[in-house]
């Protein structure tokens, strides 16, 4: 009787020591998944020319307030949508607009949801803030910053290249698209990412982590799959840029990318982490995408 109570007790035990576990992993996976939904805690802006742009907001299709940015260009020249990744503003993108401005582009640029400037406490991190950006587009039409017959080519890192993706098919008036480390499934970027900031494999957790936040906010991340969107393209050009150190949109992910997109160039750059490819080979950027922008008809000097 008295072995019988001492299994009981050591099961009980046991069993109490993996429950502990698992809360602790489900405490964990929250932890790490509400970190990359929530509104990101941004520090002070980077150097950025506000003085040459114009802001206004528009409203996308839940009503949110988005905020955005105008500068004019050279008359007669395109028009750049510069779309910023998961976790940053507008102003990470000063040296492309540093870049562009150097060609008389005018520029257009914006805070996505839950990012920045903009309302929002939850981003989709590229499933629906194509949104974002049909709003802003309107709304600039509407303002007169985009007169009828405008060139417009669109820029995107990461979640804005994803976005881009995404929203393809209901961007029509976006003639080229240059995109530099997009995802093809959030599913697999928030795998890469878990294991690489906790140290654990990627496994079943993940997925908890997906379900659980999909339940609290509504947004079906699992459905984040940029690849299976890209024939929303249909025939415009695309660019895709790919860095070689990146260790969340691998070179598998571009390579599927690519293969789903037949029309794209692409353009590797060695020794680039993730959306550092202006960093690191700024000459080499600057001429592939300026030769592609022109490859394509877009207007430049």
């Amino acid at each position: 009787m008295k072995e019988r109570c001492g299994a009981w007790s050591r099961g009980k035990l046991l069993l109490g020591a993996l429950l502990a576990i698992a809360a602790a992993l489900l405490a964990m996976v929250w932890g790490f998944a509400m970190q990359n939904v929530r509104r990101p805690r941004l520090g002070p802006p980077a150097a950025f020319p506000d003085h040459l742009f114009m802001p206004f907001a528009a409203r996308n299709d839940q009503g949110q307030t988005i905020r955005a940015w105008y500068a004019s260009g050279t008359p007669g020249l395109g028009t750049m949508l510069l779309c910023h990744g998961h976790g940053v503003d507008h102003t990470n993108l000063a040296a492309m607009v540093d870049f562009l401005r150097r060609f008389g582009c005018a520029l257009l640029l914006l805070d996505f949801r839950a990012h920045g400037a903009s309302d929002g406490e939850y981003t989709s991190i590229g499933l629906y803030e194509w949104a974002d950006l049909r709003g802003v587009l309107d709304e600039a039409r509407a303002r007169g910053f985009l007169a009828t017959g405008t060139a417009l080519a669109a820029y995107g890192r990461s979640m804005g290249a994803a976005t881009l993706i995404n929203g393809a098919a209901r961007l029509p008036e976006i003639q080229a698209f240059i995109l530099e480390s997009p995802f093809a499934e959030l599913r697999l970027i928030g795998g890469r990412d878990f294991a690489r900031l906790t140290g654990l494999p990627d496994s079943f957790l993940t997925d908890v982590g997906f379900h659980l936040i999909s339940w609290w906010t509504g947004i079906p991340y699992l459905d984040n799959r940029p690849v299976a969107a890209t024939a929303g393209f249909g025939e415009r050009p695309v660019l895709l840029i790919h860095d070689t150190l990146d260790p969340r949109a691998t070179r598998a992910d571009h390579d599927r990318l690519k293969a789903a997109i037949p029309q794209a160039r692409e353009l590797i750059v060695p020794g680039a982490s993730h959306v550092q490819a202006h960093q690191v080979a700024s000459t080499t950027f600057e001429t592939t995408v300026i030769g592609f922008l022109r490859d394509v008809g877009f207007p430049l000097p």
